[in-house]
């Protein structure tokens, strides 16, 4: 007999994931011939940084000339910035050392496979915790996720944000591990998602909210654990130089300073790999949605970002106050401050940042009951539905669902401001 809270195959919504699976398979043919038939552009930034690193040489401000080994050449590195193309923490960088020299070819095929495996991941470390009725929903909002445009364009181009998102699910399956094992996972998780990403940085105050002293010393040993490795893979100098550099992006972010691109003839090959090939890329529709885009770059990073911090760290302080510290909850209102602070870094923020949203999508399907959970039902598959849309809709409404999901994060986020509400008396006879 099939468990009572399992939905029954024959339901409709069983017959609408059904067919969105078939189209997100048709989603992974599409993506496997984009990776052939392109560079993954934003991957080798990532692999001719970490080839650099090894040799002890600056990552961040290096410029590749034709005297120098092609291995060490990125296209989109523009001789004309005063910074590399690599953008990427040193922790990030070091991550990438297996594929340092392999065939380049071979590693887009690799790291292709393993965008699609941190997805799995990610859905398998939020199943594991949730209900066997949450299951089918879930899996339909990621088959939904995989059928936008923005999921195009993060396998294209090679991303990780999926990574994070999967590592992220995979701390809360992993912190509700019994014994010292689970919180010695997650303070380790915590650490190395900071050092990956810093706005999950807020990540640190879990372990204190939950009073973990082993959750706590993980992170700490991991703190300095993950940001020694890439010391010792390109010198003292490697942090300097990262924080210098990102400062030089900010700015000339904010700035709006366009840069030409690097001149090559056609008939260059790198690595043995024909230019047009090496840099090409699927036309896919794409636009930046930074909080600075969006406001025509009217605002300070500095005073949005210690905003962002404060607010998180009191959102966090009333869940904890309300005992709520460790519920699926806690982590949703967590997941949707990620999102909100993705949007307040001075960078580039294209449609693979969206990425991000998937564990709010999730999480909230944990989180809420009731009528909640189908207004949290609704409103995702209307964003997701949107996102989809973005294939067609015209130039001036593709920045429309990342705002969309910038929107509901702060919904989610206001939440926790709110007072919680109590269960309802029952009348003693």
């Amino acid at each position: 007999m099939p468990s009572s809270d399992a939905p029954p195959s024959t339901s409709p919504v069983f017959t609408i994931f059904m067919i969105v699976a078939l189209l997100a398979v048709w989603g992974f043919i599409q993506d496997a011939l984009n990776t052939a038939r392109g560079g993954s552009i934003d991957l080798r930034n990532r692999i001719t940084g970490v080839r650099l690193a090894s040799e002890h040489r600056d990552p961040y401000f290096y410029k590749w000339t034709r005297t120098e080994d092609d291995r060490f050449c990125d296209l989109f590195n523009s001789p004309s910035s005063p910074v590399s193309h690599t953008t990427v923490t040193p922790v990030t960088l070091t991550a990438f050392l297996p594929f340092k020299n392999l065939n380049y070819r071979l590693t887009q095929g690799l790291w292709f496979l393993i965008q699609y495996a941190s997805l799995g991941l990610g859905f398998y470390a939020w199943a594991r915790r949730s209900p066997r009725a949450d299951w089918i929903w879930g899996g339909l909002l990621t088959c939904l996720f995989c059928l936008s445009p923005h999921w195009r364009l993060h396998l294209d181009r090679g991303q990780s944000y999926v990574l994070y998102a999967a590592l992220f699910l995979s701390l809360i399956h992993w912190g509700q591990q019994p014994g010292k094992r689970g919180p010695s996972l997650e303070g380790l998780t915590v650490s190395l998602l900071t050092l990956l990403r810093p706005t999950y940085g807020i990540l640190l105050g879990v372990s204190a909210a939950r009073r973990k002293t082993t959750a706590l010393l993980a992170a700490a040993t991991g703190l300095v654990v993950w940001a020694l490795l890439p010391v010792l893979l390109a010198g003292v100098s490697i942090w300097q130089n990262y924080f210098k550099a990102m400062a030089i992006h900010a700015r000339l972010y904010l700035e709006q300073t366009k840069l030409p691109p690097a001149r090559f003839t056609p008939n260059e090959v790198i690595e043995g790999i024909p230019l047009d090939t090496l840099g090409g890329f699927a036309r896919i529709p794409f636009a930046d949605t930074s909080l600075y885009k969006i406001v025509s770059f009217q605002l300070q990073p500095s005073l949005l970002l210690g905003t962002w911090a404060i607010l998180a760290a009191l959102s966090g302080f009333l869940l904890m106050r309300r005992g709520q510290t460790g519920t699926p909850r806690f982590w949703w209102a967590l997941s949707a401050w990620i999102v909100i602070g993705d949007y307040l870094l001075p960078a580039y923020r294209y449609p693979y940042n969206h990425i991000l949203l998937w564990p709010l999508l999730l999480l909230g399907l944990t989180a809420t009951t009731g009528r909640a959970r189908t207004v949290w039902l609704a409103l995702s598959t209307a964003l997701l539905t949107l996102h989809a849309a973005t294939w067609f809709l015209p130039k001036i409404g593709i920045p429309w669902p990342g705002i969309g999901s910038l929107l509901l994060a702060c919904g989610v986020a206001l939440l926790t401001f709110l007072p919680a509400r109590k269960p309802p008396t029952v009348p003693t006879p």
